[in-house]
């Protein structure tokens, strides 16, 4: 059935328009009926205008988002220099595209702008899905979080990714209804018109801490000026030691910070927020992350194997496998951040892999590897189930029908 209703398509081919034509009739031509909406990724490489008018080349103006990334995931694997292309078509289903500008001016206002815009569109069902696509670069996670839970509650399915530029830190890209974009978020509303469909989430990153907790005392948006009234970067170089210390910041891949979860009163060991550190300041003894860590939060390091990032695939494959509640899994959109590519290394495929063994070989997949994620610990769990920003984690977002 699936096959029908949701086509997948890649292409690697240097030419951005070509590039573009190819993955749209690789996924139109596995496709019945006609395409509602458009989910493209791509590598910086691309001419985003070209990409975009190849892709309309084939599929016409129907609603797209995406964006710009880190590394492309298909149903045929991980990709690198390539575009993917996902198309839907369900009758039974709404699908509702929207965008914010100048994220990087003040993300809040920036992800209010964008879901008032959808629901310019169409009347709030407090059952439906929000998918977003923030730039990447535009300052703090955590605030975009909040001006999307403003709008629509706290209780609200809100997964997603912060777009990539291939690792160069600078800018990323947005694509929005056959358009580029910089510095906006895109957003794709999911309405569901019939009980038969039914959304699972997944959320895990397989790292565990490594030592007792601490409280973050001084923070200035996504910078961390203390910890336990301590100079920050000095308390982080005496945990991983003077070796460690000398390869900052990289090395804040392999160590990122935790916050734990108040609301997590059964102590599990994955359930944190992480935040990874982006750079560091040695004269002011700052470290500037991708999202804020807010004052008085207990915070945790944390550490994981390459064996523990797959397995923690393989536990968000299951946790959204599990919230299907029995539902036939149609399509996998996964956002896995980029920190855990470059620790799993030649590795990468086996956390797709962890993926497609619990959801199925076949069942249509799409994704990015992120600049962050968002998605709930739980969302089958009340206390757990607000969207968090995340870092080093997998977010599953899974269609199934009854």
């Amino acid at each position: 059935m699936s096959k029908k209703h949701i086509g997948v398509g890649c292409s690697s081919l240097a030419d951005s328009f070509c590039a573009g034509k190819a993955a749209a009739h690789d996924a139109l031509e596995k496709l019945e009926g006609t395409g509602k909406v458009l989910i493209v990724f791509g590598a910086m490489r691309f001419n985003h205008r070209e990409l975009l008018a190849g892709i309309i080349s084939v599929t016409g103006h129907i609603p797209m988002v995406g964006g710009t990334t880190a590394g492309e995931i298909s149903t045929a694997g991980v990709s690198t220099g390539s575009v993917v292309v996902m198309v839907l078509s369900y009758d039974d289903l709404e699908f509702v595209t929207g965008i914010g500008y100048n994220m990087s001016a003040d993300e809040t206002s920036c992800g209010v702008q964008m879901v008032n815009d959808i629901l310019g569109k169409v009347p709030f069902d407090p059952d439906a899905s929000l998918l977003v696509f923030p730039n990447g670069m535009g300052g703090d996670g955590l605030k975009v979080l909040e001006g999307l839970h403003l709008i629509l509650g706290k209780d609200f399915e809100i997964t997603g990714g912060f777009l990539g530029d291939d690792e160069r830190f600078e800018n990323t890209f947005q694509y929005y209804n056959g358009k580029v974009y910089k510095d906006a978020i895109a957003g794709l509303m999911v309405i569901k018109k019939t009980k038969d469909f039914r959304t699972g989430i997944g959320v895990r990153s397989g790292f565990t801490s490594i030592g007792n907790s601490f409280i973050c005392t001084a923070s200035e948006g996504n910078i961390v000026k203390e910890f336990e009234h301590t100079n920050a970067l000095e308390l982080y170089k005496n945990f991983l030691g003077e070796e460690r210390s000398s390869k900052l910041p990289a090395i804040c891949l392999e160590y990122p910070f935790g916050i734990i979860d108040v609301n997590n009163t059964d102590n599990r060991e994955n359930q944190f927020q992480l935040r990874c550190g982006l750079s560091v300041d040695h004269e002011k003894g700052t470290i500037s992350l991708a999202a804020s860590i807010p004052e008085g939060s207990a915070v945790t390091l944390t550490t994981a194997s390459r064996g523990d990032i797959i397995n923690g695939a393989r536990e968000a494959a299951a946790q959204a496998r599990s919230a299907l509640a029995g539902a036939t899994p149609l399509a996998v959109i996964m956002f896995s951040c980029v920190g855990r590519k470059l620790v799993l290394g030649r590795r990468i495929q086996e956390e797709i892999d962890a993926v497609k063994e619990c959801m199925g070989q076949d069942v249509p997949m799409i994704g990015f590897y992120t600049y962050g994620e968002i998605g709930p610990v739980d969302n089958t769990n009340k206390k757990l189930s607000s969207a968090k920003f995340h870092n080093e984690t997998v977010v599953l977002w899974v269609l199934g029908q009854k």
